[in-house]
């Protein structure tokens, strides 16, 4: 009788995987073309086929597969939650400064460190190549201020990423950009101030590149 292919390939997978699983319980990196042949492998034999047999030994890759797939909802919720805009190329979020910072202040508040996490999950995700961290303010107080300020907070981000988030410091590239980069007004057209305009600009922009 003639063995077929797929059969050859799963009964390899099947007589290897739980040696090389059980040294240590050591992370094993299957490639994915791997994962996709056993799957393949299993769908040709079918039920009639002796695949029933066999699926208990597949549970290492099958278990893989969805670990992969609930790591990308959870990336995609992040994404959702941080209100970040997402094309092929990049991933752009933007944080408010307020919910980041004290007034006037440069340290992370620690109910902002959960959004930061998130931040951190999504680089690692993408294994991005590049973060490109801005800092923004208002245009209260003295421009020269501001502009420091906006630098200071935009470190404080990165020291946050790499110290807790595990992101390398040589991926990131922090710029502080101050004031002159608003993205709603600061005032209202007849002079008076638009408090709600200033509180969007207080904010810390971070364009993740995707690998």
């Amino acid at each position: 009788m003639t063995i077929r292919k797929p059969f050859i390939i799963v009964a390899w997978i099947c007589l290897f995987l739980p040696f090389v699983c059980s040294a240590e319980e050591e992370a094993v990196g299957i490639p994915p073309e791997a994962h996709q042949e056993a799957i393949e492998a299993l769908q040709a034999l079918g039920p009639e086929r002796g695949a029933k047999t066999i699926d208990y030994r597949m549970a290492g890759i099958v278990g893989v597969v969805k670990g992969i797939e609930s790591q990308s909802r959870e990336v995609k919720s992040a994404i959702k939650d941080l209100g970040a805009k997402e094309t092929e190329a990049e991933i752009q979020i933007e944080l408010s400064g307020d919910v980041l910072f004290d007034f006037d202040k440069w340290d992370i508040r620690s109910d902002a460190e959960a959004m930061l996490q998130k931040v951190g999950d999504i680089i690692a995700a993408y294994k991005s190549p590049e973060a490109i961290i801005a800092g923004h303010t208002d245009s209260k107080g003295e421009e020269d201020y501001n502009q420091r300020l906006s630098e200071k907070r935009a470190e404080s981000v990165k020291n946050w990423l790499s110290e807790n988030a595990g992101v390398s410091q040589a991926i990131m590239k922090t710029i502080g950009y101050g004031e002159v980069k608003p993205i709603a007004a600061n005032v209202n057209p007849d002079g008076s101030d638009n408090p709600e305009g200033r509180q969007k600009n207080r904010r810390v922009a971070i364009l993740v590149k995707k690998k």
